[in-house]
């Protein structure tokens, strides 16, 4: 049987490996001209229990994550996040894991390189195929690989039921390594992430890189960014940090970063979509690595148990039968991301005089601290609420409540992900979906 992966994202390549293994006929169709020309050309963080959990080599180009240092907006209030130096992230070059993931599966699957996905082939209620370089190709499986906004997705009719994102659930990023300006002292903060910068809806980080040369600039903002905004942005990152220099070195470019929670439909009949067209993302931070990786894994295996079971032929990549997938990426990590994204609307709602009075205070211990920044969800007992409470005071009272409010809210939203129905019930689906879509309103 034939499967097409559309785009050799994290997930796709991961995806062309295990199922080219099964031994299914695997085509990647790619746009990049080369594997060497794909985007992201920087480095991002992964908990690097991933790889030994799939047995995937980490790159050797990786390094131990640094620890933050938070800047409330306007500056008013930094506080410093120090890492357990026994669990550190890493923060892995795209480029080498992206040859890692190809050599993986380069064996088993044929890569097409500069061919573009524009649509889908469809037949009577299936995903038949895809249109690429303008002909069409059939498949009896369609891997939707695209990214946030793929042409693949938007191609299929409403009745399939594929989630689409609202535009302000997406982060607008520029990106880039700025030559360092060898006159400027050394910051006393070397990873320093703006919340709210300059009072607006995103982050912007400024971070002295592991190249010595080098120092990492991000700008994000929700729903979109002017030219206008972004040049304030990294106008007042060189002020308030000189080490950042004019000359671009690495990367430089816009990006658009799902960040919110995954799609509560994300299969169809003959199709499937993975990553960011799935929004595996998480909402917090924007990295989907890991979780694209380990979806890759919990396609594989949802088709290799439905063989086991008996199912042959079309109904193999049945929406009825893909629908394990989903399921199975909800308990893994999707009703965990559904409580993060609440924490992260919540976050940037916020005042800004109440974020920056959360940062200066002991409200959030290290450890909650550590918790948000690697996109994890806070569950407070009630020793640590009483604490929170004298922390608080008697004119912070009402800022508190508001807090505990989000925090369940989060675990909340959490629980009901969690409840996604295990069967392929269409009425139960549609029920779990808007009940969890109330959440986000």
């Amino acid at each position: 049987m034939k499967i097409i992966i559309a785009g050799a994202g994290i997930g796709g390549m991961a995806a062309a490996a295990e199922l080219g293994r099964m031994g299914f006929d695997v085509t990647v169709y790619e746009r990049s001209q080369s594997l060497d020309q794909m985007r992201y050309d920087w480095h991002d963080d992964v908990n690097p229990d991933i790889f030994k959990r799939l047995g995937i080599p980490i790159p050797a180009e990786h390094f131990k994550k640094k620890s933050w240092t938070f800047v409330a907006p306007f500056e008013a209030v930094t506080r410093e996040f120090h890492q357990d130096e026994r669990h550190p992230d890493f923060s892995i070059e795209r480029r080498p894991l992206n040859r890692v993931l190809y050599e993986r599966a380069e064996p088993y699957a044929q890569f097409v390189f500069g061919a573009e996905v524009t649509g889908a082939v469809l037949a009577p209620g299936r995903v038949a195929g895809v249109i690429a370089n303008g002909e069409r190709v059939y498949a009896d499986l369609v891997l939707d690989s695209l990214g946030v906004d793929s042409p693949l997705k938007a191609s299929l009719p409403a009745s399939f039921g594929i989630t689409r994102h609202r535009e302000e659930e997406i982060f607008t990023v520029y990106r880039a390594f700025h030559r360092k300006n060898p006159d400027a002292p050394a910051p006393r903060y070397t990873n320093k992430a703006y919340l709210k910068h300059l009072g607006e809806n995103g982050i912007s980080w400024a971070i002295q890189d592991h190249d010595p040369d080098l120092v990492d600039v991000l700008v994000g903002r929700l729903g979109g960014m002017s030219r206008t905004v972004l040049d304030h942005a990294l106008a007042d990152l060189k002020r308030t940090d000189p080490t950042i220099g004019d000359e671009v070195v690495r990367g430089g470019i816009l990006c658009r970063i799902p960040v919110r929670y995954p799609a509560v439909r994300m299969v169809a009949n003959g199709y499937a979509a993975i990553g960011d067209s799935a929004y595996m993302t998480i909402p917090m931070l924007g990295s989907g690595i890991a979780s694209s990786l380990l979806a890759a894994s919990l396609l594989a295996q949802t088709i290799r148990d439905a063989q086991a079971r008996g199912v042959t032929g079309a109904a193999l990549f049945d929406a009825a039968t893909l629908w394990g997938y989903q399921t199975a990426v909800y308990r893994a990590f999707g009703a965990e991301h559904c409580g993060i994204d609440v924490l992260k609307r919540g976050v940037l709602r916020m005042e800004n005089e109440v974020l920056s009075w959360m940062l200066g205070s002991d409200l959030l211990t290290n450890e909650e601290l550590g918790k948000l920044a690697g996109g994890g969800l806070l569950k407070v007992g009630p020793a640590e609420a009483l604490r929170k409470v004298r922390v608080a005071g008697v004119s912070r009272l009402g800022v508190l409540l508001g807090v505990n409010n989000l925090l369940q809210k989060s675990l909340l939203a959490a629980a009901v992900a969690a409840g996604i129905p295990r069967a392929y019930d269409l009425k139960k689906i549609a029920r779990w979906a808007s009940l969890l879509e109330k959440l986000y309103r």
